[in-house]
């Protein structure tokens, strides 16, 4: 069964008090790159994360960022910036990185960039002890409840990952840019039709 979808063009679909960003979602907040082209939602995103910023700001919606999704935002940032300086090479990014790991000091400013943006919106990155204890109780492990949520909705393992933090934080809306999570059922996923 799927999840229940909210699009996420609605302007008039009402937010939720929590709301668990994902990284697809907040890399749209990312400096402009003249080496990348826009996410094919990219004003959808913008759109929603200008509403959504807001309600936070009006403190009706806290969007929450899962350290797991801050990260993944940063590891794209590295590729993408590493990307134009290894494909002339015919090598992959990962492996220039590899062989030149002194280069990531160039794509620190971006990131510090990026970080400055996420602090200007309105939103909380949480920390592994956020997710220690459920306020409703007991909660499966994380560990047991990402292969169940692997295999009962047929995510990534990291997707998997961010919702069970979402489950154990007690929210139960996502807001997305990756299709994949339209099949989380139990959430409301905010995506793109």
């Amino acid at each position: 069964m799927p999840a229940i979808l909210v699009n996420i063009a609605d302007a008039r679909a009402r937010l939720p008090e929590f709301i668990v960003l994902d990284a697809s979602l907040v890399l749209e907040l990312r400096p402009g790159s003249s080496t990348r082209r826009p996410h094919p939602n990219h004003t959808l995103a913008t759109n929603f994360l200008t509403r959504l910023s807001s309600a936070a700001q009006g403190g009706s919606v806290k969007p929450i960022l899962p350290l797991l999704a801050f990260e993944e935002c940063y590891f794209k940032l590295c590729q993408w910036a590493l990307e134009p300086f290894s494909g002339p090479l015919g090598i992959s990014w990962h492996t220039y990185y590899k062989r030149n790991p002194n280069v990531l000091a160039g794509v620190v400013p971006i990131l510090q960039t990026f970080h400055r943006i996420l602090l200007a919106f309105p939103m909380e990155i949480t920390e592994p002890e956020d997710t220690a204890i459920q306020p409703r109780g007991r909660a499966p492990l994380l560990s047991i409840r990402i292969g169940e949520f692997i295999d009962r909705f047929s995510v990534l393992p990291r997707d998997a990952t961010i919702l069970s933090e979402t489950e154990r934080l007690g929210i139960n809306t996502v807001a997305t840019l990756d299709g994949d999570w339209k099949r989380a059922n139990g959430f409301t996923v905010i995506a793109p039709p």
